[in-house]
């Protein structure tokens, strides 16, 4: 879990729930035992679309969701995803421009498939190399190397490394990754980002706040699907009492 109240690094087992939404009620949840949410956008849709007999054509959802994979899956399924990408808020910024150093702010020439350095020299295309992630997903790298570092003035700020400066290029990757931009731009997924503040966040901000309900009082994953469960249910049942 992300608390650590005494500071020790001690771990604490937990749940990670997922939650969906429409229109302000919950239409489906899950317990998973991942630590993080990237891997359990794919198994959280699919049940919640099995359950409901129907597909998804847009959904929303925070930027722990936005992955390589989890964009691909998507878009093999025809589902439009409002899903910004970890590194977003940051690389829309202008600061993020006025990193030097900062390899996606190098010249690249697609044709010799070569970067030029901020010292002006170049940084050549190496190999390709292709990583396996825990679910088995593929990404595939060109790795790039400056074989000038050796006595360039701008090193110490470049690059720590006793081989020079190294950096990664997934082609597929980027190109997901400016199609995520384009999307985020237009006035209506604007306003859909707005709404996903007020439908999700509002659930667990009102079963943990008003509610007061913050540890689960069963355990193993079943009893507390379970218990979340009746507590989903209470909240639309108090969704439907309100809108009335």
């Amino acid at each position: 879990m992300k608390e650590d109240a005494m500071l020790n690094g001690q771990l604490k087992p937990g749940y990670n729930i997922q939650v969906g939404t429409e229109n302000n009620f919950v239409i489906g949840y899950d317990v998973f035992p991942n630590p993080t949410d990237t891997r359990t956008l794919k198994p959280h849709l699919e049940n919640v679309m099995n359950r409901l007999d129907c597909k998804f054509e847009t959904i929303i959802a925070d930027a722990g969701y936005g992955s390589e994979e989890n964009y691909d899956y998507l878009e093999e399924n025809g589902i439009t995803g409002a899903i910004k990408y970890s590194t977003y808020e940051k690389e829309t910024k202008r600061s993020f421009k006025k990193k030097t150093f900062n390899f996606e702010n190098w010249n690249y020439d697609s044709n010799q498939k070569l970067y030029t350095c901020p010292a002006g020299n170049p940084v050549p295309y190496k190999k390709t190399v292709t990583k396996k992630n825990h679910s088995g997903y593929l990404q595939t790298y060109d790795v790039y190397q400056c074989d000038n570092c050796e006595g360039c003035p701008f090193r110490e700020l470049c690059t720590k490394s006793e081989y020079g400066r190294m950096v990664q290029r997934n082609e597929h990757w980027l190109e997901q990754k400016s199609k995520v931009k384009n999307l985020l731009a237009t006035d209506e997924y604007k306003k859909l980002m707005k709404k996903r503040s007020t439908e999700c966040e509002t659930v667990f901000g009102q079963i943990k706040a008003n509610q007061k309900f913050r540890r689960f009082h069963l355990r193993g994953s079943e009893k507390v699907g379970t218990e979340w469960g009746l507590l989903m249910l209470g909240y639309d049942f108090k969704q439907i009492t309100r809108q009335s």
